[in-house]
């Protein structure tokens, strides 16, 4: 396979071609170095054995940056390519007349366990490892870095030794190392990186590392500062693995210092593991992130299980399978294994049927099955057989260890309602009055705090209420003409529009009104049930012209969305419900693509601004406009 520079009516553009494979059906991947001869010029210098490949016969998928390749995509059969003699093999690109092998898409990592100080034992073993093999992108230290005596960094911090290969080093479990840590994200000594204790990132290759090390505060009964984790530091790991993923299939590397529980029940090897480095946190964290590979520390011994296939809330619905591997510390005396090497296609690549492919050795997952009904970490859930999750508010305690208040507690004194005080209370002087567009004989229209859209809007009612569902029939009568103009209003605009109300953690009733493209109208649901299901939210679509009055008790919490189809959403708020959960659904990229306005805090206007959004709104709503009719008759 050969490498050419296109040439044709326009100026010359570098052209490069990869294909996975020289059989029928190939892939073909195009780059351009600049984008300024035509679609037909590039085409015109590509040939196969037994056709031309036409614009035509190509699926052109540009992709435009000014510091990357442009990236066109097609299928084509056996490539022929002609003109200057670079050579590239299937397993080859060329760019801009140097060659890489970029078909592999596997990062070469390596994985040790304690280094304990032993700097000059792991670091030298690295450097053999690499001369036998070729160079490795990444080495992942699981465990304790830091050792009683850490003199051999000297050489390290001074130059006169260096680390082979970039080397990531996460947070400690000994409270005597805590000094020698530096601060998170920063350099230990060169190509050196201190991680911290807790997060995912993804490196250059894509392979999605997740991490959350030291020992359970609650599990140990005490507070190591720097050294202990809390059941919320497993939710935000768990979190940001879920985060801007419509489809979940797992991460590729946990790490973690204390080994799941459940993990120890092998039938095949017996495994001696001390009751504290066994945590159930863990073992809820590896249950929920599912990831490939699973690294931790072993004190003494090696430890491979054989792979488990992670368990599914759907019975029906087949997991990725995970391996879990204890490390040696590095250089004991045992001569047991304490550095691992394995190459890591990114699972975001990998075909489905890959991923779940079966081993012979497979078994079930060890952990309790209990753990998968858990929405957060030490809570727990009962699960009913209609598919609804009841949280049990009875937990022991909290994050803190402080106790919990139990059912069966003194009733708490509800404190007296202070209009004054309100926000969004008409009369209240904290209303910022600039804000308002309208107002109806018990409702008014008003323009929000970091809107999405300059046309996004509030209804709210005059006096206070708290929700839709506990709002007295003139005000729920009003909110629907107020509906009926705006869609009537963002209609000529050749717009839709989604109303939602969050009845969580608010005093005021408040209905988000926010316009969006009729390109997007099918979607809206996908994304909101998508964006449930990182969240694990249990929401129900609701037909039609359904009262959410008759749906929710009076005074309980909700989120509740009408969307342009007509279908209604519906979710029982629970504990940690996202606050932004409607925002964060609209300003995705596929409905309002502006994903930086999720938070209404980030993306405050100035006061200029929000006076001329509303001078706009009330000019063009106008025609819309049923309180103007109602002033005029009360005149």
């Amino acid at each position: 396979m050969y490498a050419s520079h296109a040439s044709g009516g326009g100026p010359e553009c570098s052209i490069v071609v990869i294909a996975d494979s020289l059989s029928s059906g190939g892939n073909l991947l195009c780059r351009a170095r600049t984008w300024s001869s035509t679609i037909s010029d590039i085409s015109a210098g590509i040939s196969t054995a037994s056709q031309s490949i036409t614009k035509e016969s190509l699926t052109w998928d540009a992709y435009l940056f000014q510091s990357s390749p442009t990236r066109f995509t097609g299928r084509c059969h056996d490539l022929t390519l002609l003109c200057p003699e670079v050579e590239i093999t299937p397993q080859q690109t060329c760019v801009n007349d140097r060659i890489y092998n970029t078909m592999t898409d596997k990062q070469k990592t390596l994985v040790c366990g304690d280094v304990n100080g032993n700097f000059n034992t792991l670091f030298s073993r690295v450097e053999s490892i690499v001369k036998k093999s070729g160079p490795f992108d990444i080495l992942l230290c699981v465990g304790n870095f830091f050792g009683d005596d850490n003199s051999q960094l000297d050489a390290y911090k001074m130059g006169t030794r260096k680390v082979p290969v970039t080397t990531y080093v996460f947070g400690p479990s000994d409270e005597s190392h805590v000094q020698y840590y530096c601060e998170e994200g920063s350099e230990i000594v060169p190509n050196v990186v201190y991680m911290g204790k807790r997060g995912i990132f993804t490196t250059s290759s894509d392979v999605k590392i997740a991490y959350l090390t030291g020992l359970s505060r609650r599990e140990l009964g005490k507070d190591i500062p720097m050294c202990t984790f809390e059941p919320s530091d497993c939710s935000a790991v768990r979190d940001s693995c879920f985060r801007g993923q419509s489809e979940y299939r797992g991460v590729d590397v946990l790490i973690t210092t204390l080994w799941p529980a459940g993990i120890e029940n092998d039938e095949c090897q017996k495994m001696d593991i001390a009751k504290d480095c066994l945590s159930d946190l863990i073992a809820w964290l590896a249950m929920h992130v599912k990831p490939r590979y699973h690294f931790v520390p072993s004190m003494d011994k090696y430890y491979e299980r054989q792979p488990y296939r992670n368990q599914s809330i759907h019975q029906d619905y087949r997991e990725c399978a995970t391996r879990f591997i204890g490390l040696a510390p590095v250089g004991n005396k045992a001569k047991e294994k304490w550095i691992y090497a394995c190459s890591l296609q990114p699972i975001t690549k990998m075909r489905m049927t890959d991923l779940l492919q079966a081993t012979t050795d497979e078994t079930l997952c060890p952990y309790d099955p209990e753990l998968m009904k858990q929405h957060q970490p030490g809570k727990v859930v009962k699960f009913s057989g209609n598919g609804q999750y009841f949280y049990n508010m009875d937990a022991v305690d909290d994050d803190q260890g402080k106790r919990k208040r139990k059912s069966g507690d003194t009733e708490r004194k509800r404190r007296e309602f202070d209009p004054d005080s309100c926000w969004f209370c008409l009369s209240s002087p904290t209303v910022e009055k600039h804000l308002v567009i309208c107002v109806g004989s018990h409702c008014y229209l008003a323009l929000p705090k970091g809107p999405l859209t300059p046309y996004h809007v509030l209804i709210l009612p005059i006096a206070h209420h708290q929700s839709v569902s506990k709002a007295p029939d003139e005000v729920v009568n009003e909110i629907k003409k107020f509906k009926e103009a705006l869609k009537e209003f963002y209609k000529s605009m050749k717009k839709l529009v989604v109303f939602f109300e969050r009845n969580y953690k608010t005093s005021h009733m408040q209905i988000q009104c926010v316009p969006v493209s009729r390109a997007c109208e099918s979607q809206i649901l996908e994304v909101f049930q998508d964006e449930a299901g990182i969240n694990s939210i249990q929401i129900e679509v609701l037909p039609p012209y359904a009262d959410i009055a008759q749906v929710v008790l009076p005074g309980a919490p909700y989120f509740h969305a009408e969307l342009p189809t007509g279908d209604q959403i519906f979710a029982k708020t629970k504990q940690h419900f996202p606050l932004q959960f409607g925002r964060d659904v609209l300003s995705s990229p596929p409905i309002l693509n502006c994903e930086d306005k999720a938070d209404w805090r980030q993306c405050l206007i100035s006061r200029e601004e929000e006076d001329d959004h509303v001078a706009a709104f009330r000019t063009n709503f106008r025609p819309y406009d049923f309180t103007i009719n109602e002033d005029s008759d009360s005149e």
